[in-house]
Formats: C-alpha cells, sequence, structure tokens
C-alpha cells in the first residue's frame, strides 16, 4: 500500500511541530528546525517501499540548466509516486547587482529585468507546482546564501513558502544537516539517517573528484547511512561496508552510502566560461536515487543514478 502525505504546519526556529497519525496507512511528516534535523515518519504495511530522488545544483535560471533532463527526473520521480529533496544551487542566481561573478551572457533572456530575483522565483514556482506534494525540502547552496548575504533576501524560503500554497510540505533547510526517516512496518520501528552537506569535507581534485571526502566524513559523521554532497558537479557512489555493535550487543554489518550528485548545468558548453578557462571538462548530468525498503528489522537502503551523457 502506497504512502501519502499529511500536511503538517512549518515551526518557527526553535520549536516542533508534530502531527500525528490521522489513521489509516499514512506517512506522516514531522519537521525540527531547534537541532537541524528534518523528520519524515512512514508507517505502512506489510512493508515500506519507498524511493527518495536527491536533486542539487539546478542553476535554473542559468542559460546551460538542461531543463529538459530536469523535467524528465521530476516527471518519473512523479509516476513513482516519490519523495523529491532539491539540495543547494537550485538557483544560479549569479546576475544579480551586488555579484562580481554576473555576466548576462549566462542569463536567461526572460529573467534580463529589474526584478531579477522576484521573476525566478516566481517561474521558479511555476516549475516545480506539479511535484509540490512530493518534495520535502529545499536546501541552502553558496548561491542562495550568497543572494542572501549580498541582497538580503533568501531565495530559498521564498520557494518553499510559495511551495507550500500548492499542497507542499516543503521546509527550508541548511548547508548541512540532517533528514531522519523513521520507518514503522507493523510494530517494528527502525530509522535511516542520511546526512546532507552541499560542499562536503574537500573540493574537486581532477584525479580523485572529490572522493577523498569520504574519508573525512566517515571520521566525523559516523551515524548516516547516507552522506550526500553536491556543488562540484561531479558523480559518485561509494558503498562502504562498517561492522556495527547493537544495542542489545550484537555484531552486525551495514551500509553507509556516500553519494555526490552533479546537477543539470553544462557549464562546459560555454566557450569561454569558468570551466573552460579551469579546464575542468564535461561533467554528467543528472540526481540520484535513493531506495528505503523495510518489512520487519533492519531497513534496507540502495542508490543509483539517473544520469545522462
Amino acid at each position: 500500500m502506497r504512502c501519502t502525505l499529511v500536511s503538517c504546519l512549518v515551526p518557527q526556529r526553535g520549536q516542533d511541530t508534530v502531527i500525528k497519525n490521522l489513521g489509516g496507512d499514512a506517512m506522516v511528516f514531522e519537521c525540527s528546525s531547534k537541532e537541524r534535523v528534518i523528520t519524515v515518519r512512514m508507517e505502512d504495511k506489510p512493508r515500506i517501499n519507498t524511493n527518495i530522488y536527491l536533486i542539487s545544483d539546478a542553476h535554473f535560471d542559468s542559460i546551460s540548466c538542461d531543463r529538459k533532463v530536469l523535467k524528465t527526473h521530476l516527471d518519473k520521480a512523479l509516476q513513482e509516486d516519490a519523495l523529491i529533496i532539491i539540495g543547494g544551487d537550485w538557483y544560479d542566481a549569479m546576475q544579480g547587482k551586488f555579484d562580481s561573478r554576473r555576466n548576462m551572457n549566462e542569463l536567461r533572456p526572460e529573467y534580463r529585468t529589474e526584478k531579477y530575483y522576484d521573476v525566478v522565483v516566481d517561474d521558479s514556482v511555476k516549475f516545480l507546482q506539479p511535484y509540490a506534494k512530493n518534495i520535502l525540502a529545499v536546501l541552502q547552496g553558496n548561491h542562495e546564501l550568497s543572494v542572501r548575504r549580498n541582497s538580503n533576501t533568501d531565495l530559498t524560503d521564498r520557494l518553499t513558502f510559495a511551495l507550500r500554497s500548492f499542497g507542499s510540505q516543503a521546509v527550508t533547510g541548511n548547508w548541512n544537516g540532517w533528514i531522519k526517516f523513521i520507518l514503522k512496518v507493523y510494530h517494528s520501528t527502525s530509522s535511516v539517517k542520511l546526512y546532507y552537506s552541499h560542499n562536503g569535507a574537500s573540493g574537486q581534485s581532477p584525479v580523485t573528484r572529490g572522493v577523498l571526502s569520504i574519508n573525512k566524513q566517515a571520521t566525523y559523521e559516523p551515524d548516516a547511512d547516507i552522506v550526500w554532497n553536491g556543488h562540484t558537479h561531479t558523480a559518485y557512489i561509494m558503498p562502504v561496508a562498517r561492522e556495527r555493535l547493537s544495542s542489545h550487543g550484537d555484531p552486525y554489518y551495514d551500509i553507509a552510502w556516500y553519494v555526490r550528485t552533479p546537477g543539470y548545468k553544462r557549464d562546459w558548453e560555454i566557450a569561454d566560461g569558468y570551466v573552460a578557462q579551469k579546464g575542468l571538462g564535461p561533467q554528467p548530468i543528472g540526481c540520484a536515487k535513493i531506495n528505503i525498503y523495510k518489512e520487519e528489522g533492519y531497513p534496507q537502503v540502495n542508490c543509483n543514478f539517473e544520469i545522462v551523457s
């Protein structure tokens, strides 16, 4: 039986909002801003089997954003009744008055207006409206935080606020934080913990493509079942096997998934742009898809890419 979303109120910072199960087999969404944790509750019988699309680095207002592929992946998530989490840099947002990186040649023509930020937010809402009820959160990236610092407006907050008017439960995340999925099947309850950080723990080496950040993050985020990064426009999935000790003193094994999503910006096609000047080369385009499956006992997590060339 499919899970359905139950609407909730969004808490003020430092407060919690808890929505109880309203009856039937439903996924109840509870959010908390006090400890940088978004909590998602799922309850179903005889099993939970759900997909979660991790989408980052869309750079929506850039002329290089591959909106066709982005829409294809969002449509696929909708067909699967999957959940969607939008990571940092949904916006490119580099053409504001106070941004030293501004280059109007990289901005879509319809956004070349005095009300640039307003128009981009409105257009983002229209684009995402069909998927609003599936979107759990929109997270901060360096492009959004640059606008907040230089222009005193939070584009991510404005997006989530507008999406909620279309039935979304979306909340605004941070640069890093946690999303905790609490899973209940009959009387068996367990959790899957996702840690997100827009950049992760290292930059983009042309040799390692950022994979070395896994070694750092594994030391200071040992409780995560999934660690998700974006920002560098590179892509990897690295499953790391671990030996654990249960609360009952029993050794067991699990997998921690380390994921970096590449996004949807075809930077390489700008002949005199940043990527071309740095010689970084073309990057894959797409997102990651997490599957969470639970009957009784420990949940199973799997991760794959939705990638195009």
